[in-house]
């Protein structure tokens, strides 16, 4: 059985008869992968000055400009009170503005500032730059392969919990 990176957790089922069989390899896998992601996000985003939650409300409202509270909450599978209180931090320190939709004055949308806008460009290009080192470590010619294979293992969290994420 090889294991990722020598610390012990499997890469290959031994045995191909039964999904119940590679149960606790994938569960190893996965609780491993989760781990190193989370200390990649500390080593990126720290740096910076941000919170995990608050690059993600960055870089999020980088990539889509104007969003409501909800529609924030919802791409980043964080409850309502959860997002109010990462974007009130933000509002405090002037990275996100909020705004009341001209429309209907109940909602609110959210928005990068200038000084929002450089911060989300430089943890987006921190972030990105540690990708492209993991690409790198890819097997040349595989990372379609690896792209699909973690597309498949999300679809199956997806389907796994109906009433996450």
């Amino acid at each position: 059985m090889k294991s990722v990176a020598g610390q012990g957790v499997p890469t290959q089922c031994t045995c191909e008869t039964s999904a119940d069989c590679c149960v606790e390899e994938v569960g190893q896998t996965v609780q491993h992968l989760v781990r190193v992601m989370q200390l990649f996000e500390r080593d990126q985003i720290k740096p910076h000055g941000f919170t995990t939650s608050q690059a993600y409300v960055l870089t999020q409202l980088k990539r889509t400009p104007r969003l409501t509270m909800n529609e924030l909450s919802e791409k980043l599978n964080a409850r309502t009170s959860t997002m109010t209180r990462i974007v009130n931090n933000l509002v405090r320190d002037r990275y996100i503005e909020r705004m009341r939709e001209e429309k209907d004055r109940r909602m609110v949308v959210v928005s990068l500032t200038e000084k929002g806008q450089e911060a989300a460009e430089t943890v987006e290009v921190s972030i990105q730059d540690y990708y492209r080192k993991i690409v790198a470590n890819l097997p040349e010619g595989q990372v379609r392969e690896v792209l699909q294979a973690v597309a498949l293992l999300v679809e199956a969290f997806d389907e796994a919990n109906p009433n996450c994420c």
